[in-house]
């Protein structure tokens, strides 16, 4: 997890990613992009998606639940918001 953040995202976005929150498994980002999902098919090798209908131009099952793959946790549907009030909640 470390390596994605440091040797992926802050190199692609430096200062256009800020880091919302960790857990056990995951990080939560709020990224400055034009399309989120055009970087994410450039760079598929990183990224299972294939949680993704199969109508999303980003499904592929290619990398299907292989360990180190990072997932989109809403499977294509975009966060409008995000609210952190404090760790745990």
């Amino acid at each position: 997890m470390y390596r994605f953040h440091y040797d992926y995202i802050l190199k692609a976005y430096q200062n256009r990613a800020k880091l919302l929150f960790t857990d056990t498994d995951s990080l939560c980002y709020e990224l400055y992009t034009d399309d989120v999902y055009a970087d994410m098919k450039r760079d598929a090798d990183r990224f299972d998606t294939s949680d993704y209908p199969k109508a999303h131009s980003n499904y592929d099952a290619t990398n299907c639940k292989v360990i180190g793959k990072f997932k989109d946790e809403c499977n294509g549907v975009p966060v409008l918001e995000f609210v952190g009030l404090r760790s745990k909640m």
